[in-house]
């Protein structure tokens, strides 16, 4: 052979040459940083240990082939209506995928919606259920969605329940009704366990409610054999009569829905309704099985949604003709009544962004550890880390806040429960004993009011702009609908996208926030917040020189005097003003929380990881926070501003007199964890 052919190389083929070696997602409970951090910070440290076998477990469960294998066959096989039998017989039947069932099924066992209803665990049952919660979203195919409904119903029918032992009102029927349905929803056991629609929007209003062209009226009880009517169960069928068109109905294969209808009168009113009843045309026949026959209860399918993302998701126009229902509470009730709904669901709105986000950084950090270029790996690439180092510290924030919207809800959920003293301190809350009525009790029912639609705008606008850069990280491959559910990031982007929308766009959550600030309660949760944010900041931590050379008591100074600004901002300005800017109080409020939060969790351990997060959130936050959420909750400008915000010596314009070889040092720590030069490549 010569030297000539030895040389010349062979070229590639469909099966020769260069194999990109398939990146390794890990168990984010063990390879997760922000999780981690949120895990040790939210919990109490005899509860983390009671939890860690559960938690580990279902981290490395949402990544097995057979849970794979039903997310591909959820995306692939979207649900379809079948609406005419071989005989020319309306149905309206619906098809769901067995990847969407089999997801649903998995849901349902772990506990999504079971874990705070059985109250194991107290005020802490919410932040272990969402915990749970963010391993699943990104292997969920978004079951999640009726998840959320379904926890929503099940909490506002436990509390027409509570509200019914205190001082009766429900019939013997409705309690009946109420309780078998609560029952039901709140089950582990797939097979008669129940998910929840929630019918609001229609086409004249969107978030409006106020337009519902939905009408409701009782009526009297049918002669002859209608007389017993009744539900899928063999209960009675309500005594309300509803008749109206749903524009956008979020899990139609449920088995009941809450909606919104007018009573006579213009009332607009609550309604619970199962989705299905058993036929009459068949109670008598001899013929039919043990089990009668059912059929929609009064719904008709008009057509299912073509949509960006959630493609599994059986989304639907719905026509109601006599929907048998009952009302909850009184009528004209019913914005206070679906507002119990409403304020679960905005919880799962804000999770699922930070976990389908988490998944897509956790795809990220797999693919820089496999993939070369220029004859390196990605992780000795400076920019390529520096720039993973930015979403993780957007990341880190948007996960205390989430989680500490979680924790507010435990406590709101459990009120007068025994909490750890020391555990509230270090996140700024006082104990409270059940009845009181001072300031320490009011705190976290006035918190979770302020960051509910604030955290619901903010993580939903970093996800989708996240999930964009953790896209580009993967180049072409990132842009892929391939063939690897656990890889795909694409799917991840397409879903996130419509949690900006559900349960009210970004600027009807500012709006919702204005609300708030200049309401009748207004002032008191001002208050609430200025006591939160200054319990948290005079904890009084070491003052110490960080990795970037400033001092954080002075960035702590700044909080307190950003905490000042906002305040007067709010007070002097008149509530039209203030809508008018909502976008930026939601941003300038949204920066100052995640930095109290940030400095909360770097203070209670004197981590210097979490302290290099703190410094680099309000380094980078400083000048760019109002313009936040202009363009997604990230700042268009990551630079460290040019303009000092801090004094000489403290550290914003200091980060250029740090090696570089410490810069790139202290980036890979952030992304990759303690000790990231070897775990990086692990």
């Amino acid at each position: 052979m010569s030297s000539a052919s030895k040389s010349t190389p062979l070229p590639s083929s469909a099966t020769t040459g260069f194999v990109q070696p398939t990146p390794q997602v890990a168990n984010a409970f063990y390879e997760d940083e922000a999780y981690k951090r949120v895990f040790s910070c939210y919990l109490p440290t005899e509860l983390q240990h009671t939890l860690t076998g559960d938690l580990a477990r279902f981290g490395a469960r949402v990544l097995e082939a057979d849970v794979l294998r039903l997310v591909e066959d959820a995306e692939r096989h979207p649900p379809y209506t079948k609406t005419w039998d071989s005989f020319g017989h309306r149905g309206d039947s619906l098809v769901t995928s067995e990847g969407w069932r089999g997801l649903s099924a998995i849901g349902i066992r772990e506990g999504m919606v079971a874990i705070p209803y059985e109250k194991d665990y107290g005020p802490y049952s919410r932040v272990y259920q969402f915990l749970k919660y963010h391993l699943w979203t990104g292997s969920s195919a978004i079951v999640t969605c009726p998840s959320a409904m379904t926890d929503g119903a099940a909490r506002l029918l436990s509390r027409q329940l509570e509200r019914n032992t205190a001082s009766p009102s429900l019939s013997e029927t409705e309690r009946t009704v109420f309780e078998n349905a609560f029952q039901r929803l709140t089950s582990r056991d797939p097979q008669t366990a129940w998910t929840s629609g929630q019918w609001m929007t229609e086409r004249p209003g969107g978030s409006d409610v106020q337009h519902t062209e939905t009408q409701a009226k009782r009526v009297a009880p049918a002669s002859g054999a209608q007389e017993h009517r009744c539900d899928a169960e063999g209960l009675p069928l309500g005594p309300w009569s509803i008749d109206g068109f749903k524009w956008f109905s979020s899990a139609t294969d449920s088995q009941m829905a809450v909606l919104l209808a007018k009573t006579p009168g213009g009332h607009l009113s609550a309604f619970y309704a199962p989705m299905r009843r058993r036929r009459q045309d068949l109670a008598s026949s001899p013929t039919v099985a043990a089990t009668p026959a059912t059929e929609l209860n009064g719904v008709q399918i008009q057509r299912l949604k073509s949509k960006l993302g959630t493609r599994a998701v059986p989304t639907a126009e719905l026509v109601l003709s006599d929907m048998r229902a009952y009302i909850l509470g009184s009528p004209g009730a019913g914005v206070k009544q679906i507002s119990t709904i409403l304020n679960i669901t905005r919880v799962h709105n804000v999770v699922s962004a930070v976990g389908l986000w988490g998944r897509g950084l956790a795809v990220s950090r797999a693919f820089a550890r496999v993939r070369r270029t220029g004859g390196a790996l990605l992780i000795d690439r400076p920019l390529h880390v520096r720039t993973l180092a930015h979403q993780h510290v957007e990341y880190r924030a948007m996960m205390h806040l989430a989680f500490f919207l979680v924790t507010l809800l435990g406590i709101s959920e459990n009120d007068g429960e025994t909490m750890p003293i020391d555990h509230l301190k270090l996140l700024g809350l006082g104990s409270r004993a059940r009845g009181q009525e001072n300031a320490g009790s009011l705190l976290p029912r006035h918190l979770l009011r302020l960051i509910t639609p604030l955290a619901k705008a903010v993580t939903a606008r970093a996800a989708i702009a996240g999930l964009a850069e953790c896209m580009e990280s993967l180049g072409g491959v990132g842009y892929l609908e391939n063939e690897d559910p656990e890889l795909n990031i694409a799917r991840l982007y397409r879903d996130a996208n419509v949690l900006s929308i559900w349960e009210g766009t970004t600027n009807v959550m500012a709006d919702d926030l204005v609300r708030v600030l200049k309401g009748r309660e207004g002032v008191a949760i001002l208050a609430s917040l200025g006591q939160w944010i200054r319990a948290v900041l005079d904890q009084r931590p070491v003052i110490k020189k960080t990795t970037t050379g400033s001092l954080d008591v002075t960035r702590i100074q700044f909080l307190h005097r950003t905490l000042e600004s906002l305040v007067h901002d709010v007070e002097s300005q008149s509530a039209d003003s203030l809508r008018l800017n909502g976008r930026d109080i939601l941003s300038q409020l949204g920066w100052l929380v995640c930095g109290t939060l940030l400095a909360a969790d770097a203070i209670r351990d004197d981590d210097q990881v979490a302290w290099e997060i703190f410094t680099r959130w309000l380094d980078r936050r400083a000048t760019t926070a109002n313009n936040a959420l202009r363009g997604g909750f990230h700042a268009a400008d990551d630079r460290v501003p040019s303009s000092p915000s801090f004094p000489p010596g403290s550290g914003a314009n200091d980060v250029a007199a740090l090696a570089v070889e410490d810069i790139i040092e202290w980036d890979c720590r952030i992304v990759f964890g303690h000790d990231a030069r070897v775990r990086a490549r692990m």
